[in-house]
């Protein structure tokens, strides 16, 4: 498939104990079917791309 995502993940809404595999799974499922409505509370989707198109991110990264 090649395709790229681009994820926002709020650290306030991190899995809490006892919730971290239901919250995996879910992950999992949106990386699985590239579904929005796969992603746990707490991410949010910004962009997807096939690999081959221009990353709208470069150059706008940690310059580390």
């Amino acid at each position: 498939m090649s395709n790229r995502s681009l994820l926002e993940f709020n650290h306030d809404y991190y899995p809490r104990e006892g919730d971290e595999a239901k919250w995996t799974a879910a992950l999992l499922a949106y990386l699985r079917s590239g579904e929005k409505k796969h992603l746990p509370r707490g991410v949010t989707w910004k962009d997807m791309r096939h690999h081959s198109e221009p990353d709208p991110m470069e150059g706008k990264g940690d310059p580390s």
